[in-house]
């Protein structure tokens, strides 16, 4: 007689009870095996697509690139060649490459051009966009404060009524500058020279002086100031006119 809940044994002899629960769980275990194995013998993900990026190389001579630059007043301008970019703005350089595609949007490639590697190339370093932008605007802040100084009060030092002195704004790396210094003492004329480059406070003291002779404020150098005249570039011309005019107001 055949029952629902008996089993013949394989061999025909005796029967063994198999109750549903016993049979639902032997492939409860067997299932919780294969998990076990499977996950186990999980592949492993493929993680040399998040390695580091390639370094990025800046000679004089890279193509499709384009450089960008920040001004003294944190404008940005764009060139192509680092042979355009001209000191003092070539400390922080942008550097994007026409025919690669943006990696990281919040990332920017930045280059010292002031200085090359033994391969000939610029060191080239990553920041977030965010910090770059930043840069420009801390120039503009720079410039605001700079514009909205009080004016200097006191005559500039070494200035007297017996001698001409004359005040020129420069800087170490500027050769129109040192030109206008060695043209004035040529003409026996003494100079004080003050480093814009340097120093916020000569930045305000050349801008108040700008407002006070309702001259154009300019970014060019040298600007030399004789007697409150304010000659921008080197200018022999201009400059004999200026100290002639000194001496005359001396004389009065």
């Amino acid at each position: 007689m055949k029952t629902c809940r008996s089993l013949a044994h394989p061999n025909g002899v005796g029967r063994v009870e198999a109750p549903l629960a016993r049979i639902v769980g032997h492939w409860l275990i067997v299932l919780l095996l294969l998990l076990t194995f499977s996950c186990r013998h999980k592949p492993k993900e493929n993680t040399t697509g998040s390695a580091e990026p390639t370094p990025i190389e800046l000679t004089d001579t890279t193509q499709d690139v384009l450089l960008t630059w920040i001004d003294d007043a944190g404008d940005f301008h764009v060139a192509q060649s680092t042979s355009d970019i001209k000191d003092p703005n070539r400390g922080q350089v942008r550097v994007a490459f026409t025919a690669q595609e943006t990696v990281n949007p919040e990332q920017v490639f930045v280059a010292d051009l002031r200085q090359k590697n033994a391969k000939g190339g610029y060191a080239v370093r990553a920041i977030s966009r965010s910090t770059w932008e930043e840069l420009g605007a801390s120039h503009r802040k720079s410039r605001l404060e700079s514009l909205s100084a009080p004016p200097a009060t006191a005559s500039d030092a070494g200035q007297n009524a017996a001698d001409v002195v004359a005040v020129i704004y420069g800087a170490e790396w500027c050769k129109a500058c040192h030109d206008t210094a060695h043209y004035l003492s040529t003409k026996g004329v003494k100079y004080i020279e003050k480093d814009v480059d340097k120093s916020s406070v000569i930045q305000a003291e050349l801008q108040a002086k700008f407002t006070r002779s309702h001259t154009p404020p300019t970014s060019s150098i040298p600007v030399t100031d004789i007697n409150g005249r304010l000659i921008v570039g080197f200018n022999p011309g201009a400059l004999d006119s200026a100290i002639a005019a000194a001496h005359g107001s001396r004389s009065l």
